[in-house]
């Protein structure tokens, strides 16, 4: 069977069997790689150290029918402070979960990679829970399933102050623009709207020069969790672990 290799950055680990873990990595050339890693979890494995969450790796794998298999692994970057930090560690889960939902398979991830490499990066350095918000909005516009935010979605007009905003159809409405039969509708404030455009922008080499008021970030909260249940069909798993920590 053919082998490759390439860096990666560990997304997901889950036990498998008596010693071995199924590991999720993110690969700039091949996108999301499923793979097996044999034998893992054993204290004297020479890839127990390597294959650990947010860690960026250098691996060679075989290819399989359905899942890849690690053969070596070797570290090229660990992150201390989420190996530390439950805050970080729980809000990191919740970036790297939505990275290996909105990822591909077989398909390269070039801007995806680099992304998570800067957000990973600044966990410790910022606040936990604005860092991931900013991460999730951020990495929707890789995804081909970005919002809207500044644009009516039915005239495709420029948002002037308050506005809805319709989780189905992805995007924000003006207010002469909504319909009697509509459902579902979310307020969107001015300010939550300037609030996404500076998480948008935001940038993970520099400290945020913005405040915001908590119940604005509540709502911007509540915009992304409900789209990406309608996106996903289904809850993240990883905000079980942000409420336990909470």
């Amino acid at each position: 069977m053919a082998q490759y290799q390439t860096d990666a950055l560990v997304l997901g680990v889950k036990n498998w069997g008596e010693a071995d873990k199924i590991v999720t990595l993110l690969s700039k050339e091949h996108g999301k790689i499923v793979a097996t890693a044999f034998g893992c979890r054993r204290p004297k494995s020479p890839l127990a150290g390597a294959l650990q969450m947010f860690n960026e790796v250098s691996v060679q794998l075989t290819k399989g029918e359905r899942l890849d298999t690690v053969r070596q692994a070797t570290l090229k970057q660990a992150n201390k402070t989420m190996s530390a930090d439950f805050s970080a560690m729980a809000y990191g889960a919740f970036v790297a979960e939505l990275a290996t939902n909105l990822a591909v398979e077989r398909f390269p991830q070039g801007d995806m990679y680099d992304k998570l490499l800067e957000i990973f990066a600044s966990f410790g350095t910022r606040n936990p829970r604005i860092g991931a918000l900013a991460a999730a909005y951020q990495l929707l516009e890789y995804s081909g399933m970005q919002l809207s935010y500044e644009r009516c979605i039915r005239s495709n007009d420029e948002i002037a102050g308050d506005a809805y905003f319709s989780i189905e159809a992805g995007g924000a409405v003006s207010r002469d623009m909504v319909q009697d039969d509509d459902r579902d509708m979310l307020d969107y404030p001015e300010a939550m709207r300037v609030f996404i455009g500076q998480l948008l922008k935001l940038s993970w080499q520099d400290k945020p020069s913005f405040t915001v008021n908590g119940q604005i970030m509540m709502q911007a909260e509540e915009l992304l969790l409900k789209y990406l249940y309608h996106i996903l069909g289904k809850p993240m798993k990883s905000l079980k672990f942000i409420q336990q920590i909470g």
